[in-house]
């Protein structure tokens, strides 16, 4: 008898087999500004499946500029954190990078700490969160990819150099551009640079698609690339024990192997 040329089926549920398929072992709260189009998407290809992510929205902010949104919004995400009423959560994912850049690293790190204790789970800020991923890299050396205005890329210069890197900066723009760049415009950019050998690319901005472009220009970039996103995924993966899913490895395998 020839053999079917589809695969063979899963194999059926029942008492003797309770492997869960769709149930999720860990629940991760994500607290996203109202118009990011990519922290959700990419935190989603990034855990693991045994991890649900339920997400909440930051409040909408219109006819203010970014530097005012940035100004409320780490206080606006300490009040969001109630929304998730009573969900039996993991840990939470604060999917925003940018505020954290207006303090110093202690006085940030201290804000996750307090943050954590108030919910009794982990929360992850999003700067915080690349530091870990940093350390964990064992790199002292960024090249900044930055989709920021002026002011916001010098924050994040100082943040890093007062968290002890040397530092370079690419700027893709001179105004605010991440929610509305193309994986292909990321792509174009990451092709421009050359790293040193002793360098860690850090594309900055959770609301930037990064993880189509991180894999495509991995081998010409040559050096370790890391994200927002995929530094909170990190960051989520270690406070739950588990491993990420395989497209970490894809985009970071030096981080990935980590896990």
């Amino acid at each position: 008898m020839s053999r079917s040329p589809y695969p063979d089926p899963p194999p059926q549920a029942g008492e003797g087999n309770r492997a869960r398929r769709y149930h999720p072992s860990y629940r991760v709260g994500l607290l996203a500004p109202s118009a990011n189009p990519a922290v959700e998407p990419e935190l989603r290809h990034l855990l693991p499946s045994s991890a649900a992510l339920h997400v909440t929205r930051l409040p909408a902010m219109p006819d203010t500029t970014l530097e005012q949104r940035n100004a409320v919004y780490l206080a606006a995400a300490e009040a969001a954190l109630g929304a998730f009423g009573a969900l039996p959560l993991d840990a939470v994912a604060v999917g925003i990078t940018g505020p954290s850049y207006a303090l110093a690293p202690a006085e940030d790190a201290a804000l996750g700490a307090r943050l954590s204790e108030r919910a009794g789970m982990p929360v992850i800020l999003a700067a915080r969160a690349i530091a870990a991923a940093l350390e964990a890299l064992g790199r002292k050396r960024l090249i900044l990819f930055s989709p920021y205005p002026g002011w916001l890329t010098e924050r994040a210069e100082r943040y890093w150099r007062a968290a002890g890197y040397e530092l370079e900066s690419f700027k893709v723009s001179d105004t605010f551009r991440a929610y509305e760049m193309s994986p292909e415009e990321v792509a174009d950019g990451l092709a421009r640079l050359n790293p040193p050998a002793d360098a860690v690319v850090l594309l900055s901005g959770t609301g930037m698609p990064t993880l189509d472009p991180m894999a495509w220009m991995r081998e010409r970039v040559g050096v370790p690339m890391l994200s927002s996103n995929l530094a909170v995924a990190f960051a989520v993966c270690e406070a739950l024990g588990v491993g990420a899913a395989a497209v970490m490895g894809e985009c970071c395998p030096e981080l990935g192997g980590k896990l």
